[in-house]
């Protein structure tokens, strides 16, 4: 029976969405890499429903051409179903494969639907690495009465190099991740929500890294156009490290307390303006080394222009390494900073495409391997929103 509901879905109402975006690059050699490069990203996006079941599916396939041919392909798939009134089973299925660019001025591989942002910090000395990833998930949605939501997730997660040299760079990290939600709609303008993670992280190089975390949360609607949300909470962290991997100046394991906070600002329904700014600190496994570190980060964006119009948007991203890792001078120490940031100015094609022109850079507080400290780019890009089926 399971096996049919797929294609009974399929047979429902299909809608099927797509992009396209494609950009040339070219900057200065700088630390023996060249950022020229031309890429192209696609997006397929598709959802069909029945009567208490939805199923929701995409592929994002990139490539980019620099000096060698680089191809790399995420997909997704959701089945969602409903539980009575008020709550709803989520099945996922998320994964990746390929060689990716992670050229702190590249083109970002495009990331599924509710996917959370990718980490901000430091590039890996190599640009381009070959990686696979996984994410096999089951989540819990209930409304126990009009205000009260209870969330719940469970997952396994495998992210990291595909082969012994890739893992040098990018070393195979694999583990349970748990998630808990409660949130409360006290008025119609504010919702408190208490919120509980934890995650378990073996990497290939014999580091292990366990949090777990606990917070309580306030959002707000300010105005029409503008929302809060604020939290707080403390987090606990553990690394070890195998008795492999062990040097005779590093400790086998530690135990650590930690500060956990957010704060997130948007403003948005405005016909031609529209900003975020946000920060979080937290503890965090480094996708790099398998350290644990406490790191704090903070995005803001911006865009002018109304939609079909010329537009000026800008983004920028940072992090900084509140706490020193378990691996000495060649793992992350308290104080290491790195941020990205983007202009660009979009003009208007047709009502769903545009020509993009603008430049991205990069900056490193503390380069090692002979990574570039600082990097820039031009480029300039097309898109297109493809409605592919209704």
């Amino acid at each position: 029976m399971l096996a049919l509901l797929p294609l009974t879905l399929l047979s429902a109402g299909l809608i099927l969405d797509g992009s396209v975006r494609g950009e040339v690059r070219d900057g200065a050699t700088v630390g023996g890499q060249d950022p020229r490069a031309g890429a192209l990203a696609l997006e397929l996006n598709g959802r069909t429903s029945g009567p208490d079941t939805a199923l929701l599916f995409g592929v994002l396939p990139s490539a980019v051409l620099a000096q060698d041919n680089q191809l790399f392909a995420r997909g997704y798939l959701e089945l969602d179903v409903r539980i009575g009134h008020t709550g709803a089973l989520r099945l996922r299925e998320r994964g990746g494969y390929g060689t990716v660019d992670l050229s702190p001025v590249g083109l970002a591989a495009a990331i599924p639907p509710g996917t959370p942002l990718p980490p901000v910090q430091a590039p890996p000395a190599r640009r381009f690495v070959s990686v696979q990833e996984s994410n096999t998930a089951v989540e819990l949605e209930m409304m126990a009465t009009r205000r009260l939501r209870v969330l719940g997730s469970a997952a396994w997660n495998v992210s990291g190099g595909v082969d012994s040299e890739a893992s040098q760079t990018l070393p195979l990290s694999r583990g349970p991740q748990g998630h808990a939600l409660v949130e409360w709609a006290a008025t119609r303008l504010d919702t408190l929500r208490a919120e509980g993670a934890a995650s378990d992280t073996r990497y290939a190089n014999g580091q292990r890294v366990t949090i777990g975390t606990l917070t309580g949360g306030w959002r707000t609607l300010l105005s029409r156009f503008t929302d809060l949300s604020l939290a707080l909470g403390a987090g606990v962290g553990r690394a070890s490290t195998s008795s492999a991997a062990t040097s005779a100046t590093s400790p086998r394991a530690r135990t650590l307390p930690y500060a956990v906070g957010s704060a997130d600002l948007r403003l948005t329904g405005l016909r031609s303006f529209g900003a975020g700014l946000g920060g979080a600190v937290e503890p965090v496994g480094d996708a790099l080394t398998g350290d644990l570190v406490e790191r704090g980060t903070v995005r803001a964006s911006a865009s002018w222009g109304a939609p079909g119009r010329v537009a000026l948007n800008a983004r920028l991203a940072g992090s900084i390494a509140v706490t020193s890792g378990n691996l000495g001078a060649q793992g992350t120490q308290a104080g290491d900073k790195f941020a990205q940031g983007e202009l660009s100015l979009s003009l208007p094609v047709t009502r769903r495409s545009s020509l993009d022109i603008g430049a991205r850079g990069s900056w490193l507080s503390r380069p090692l391997q002979n990574q570039p400290a600082r990097q820039w780019i031009a480029f300039l890009g097309y898109s297109a929103q493809l409605p592919l089926l209704r």
